[in-house]
């Protein structure tokens, strides 16, 4: 397949297209996870289940199916999934805490969990979308009370804990500038994978439709999740506005920005590989590389000897 993909696609190069990007992860799909998850091609349900049936580049295990080549990764993938399930209780069992952190929107799990691919040191990856011009006040107390609970990603100190390295403000949703170009393979699946745990589930289909216009060169659909969202209860709904009405002075905002702001600059600069970390008013982005370029080469190199 070429570097810039044509814009429609046959059952065959889409149902591959999916397969091959997930198999850069090691990750085998269901029959209903295809569809959920089809590359730029509307799901013909009957055309699909005959490719798969059909196909010599595809094999089945189990409920699974993936490129055919390496079917140990079905053994590796139930241990995946297992531990996933762990990941998905301690998401729930920490969710009040995300409820009544203040100015925060939303709180979306990424990366590998909403894919099931978590090994033994594996962390969970958040997004979290905060309220216009209180972003470094939100990052103070969901970094401050992730460490009195002992949950947060720190140092050496991974597995099942939160990492809270993505935080954006709510008028900085769009992501199509942060997308390499001429297309981010990896971008769009992360966005279309996410799973929103707490906040505001408006504020997670406002995500969406900010970044509508570009996915849909990816996707023909996005379909909204909401099997892990948790709304607040009123107790965690009136601690945070009481939180809300102490730290309300921009002041705050300005001296926890200025704070942090400085830090990670300090860090930025110390840093061998710069290309994962973004640090702005409206965007905190702290990730040790970015991995998209070289996915994007090894996906397009699947395909052009698949296809």
């Amino acid at each position: 397949m070429n570097d810039i993909f044509p814009k429609s696609l046959t059952v065959k190069q889409a149902v591959i297209a999916t397969l091959a990007y997930f198999d850069l992860f090691s990750i085998p799909l269901t029959r209903a996870e295809i569809s959920e998850h089809l590359f730029f091609a509307t799901a013909d349900e009957r055309k699909i289940d005959i490719y798969l049936k059909e196909s010599p580049l595809i094999s089945f295990y189990d409920g699974y199916y993936s490129i055919k080549g390496d079917e140990k990764l079905y053994e590796e993938f139930k241990q995946k999934r297992k531990r996933t399930k762990e990941y998905w209780k301690k998401v729930n069992k920490y969710n009040f805490l995300f409820s009544f952190c203040p100015f925060i929107k939303l709180v979306a799990v990424c990366n590998s969990t909403p894919i099931s691919n978590v090994d033994f040191k594996s962390d969970i990856d958040l997004l979290v979308i905060t309220e216009k011009n209180k972003m470094f006040t939100a990052r103070f107390f969901l970094t401050l009370f992730t460490s009195i609970l002992g949950v947060r990603r720190h140092g050496n100190k991974t597995k099942k804990r939160f990492c809270l390295s993505f935080y954006i403000s709510e008028d900085a949703m769009n992501f199509e500038d942060m997308a390499h170009k001429p297309y981010d393979i990896y971008l769009a699946y992360w966005l279309k994978t996410l799973e929103p745990v707490a906040g505001n589930y408006e504020t997670y289909e406002e995500l969406l439709l900010a970044n509508e216009n570009w996915l849909e060169s990816y996707f023909t659909t996005i379909t909204s999740k909401r099997r892990f969202f948790r709304r607040r209860s009123e107790k965690a709904e009136k601690w945070k506005e009481r939180i809300e009405k102490l730290f309300a002075s921009n002041a705050w905002e300005n001296t926890f920005k200025k704070w942090q702001k400085n830090r990670a600059e300090e860090k930025y600069k110390l840093l061998s590989d710069q290309s994962g970390t973004i640090i702005s008013d409206t965007i905190l982005k702290f990730h040790d590389r970015d991995r998209r370029l070289d996915l994007r080469k090894d996906w397009a190199k699947k395909l052009n000897e698949l296809l």
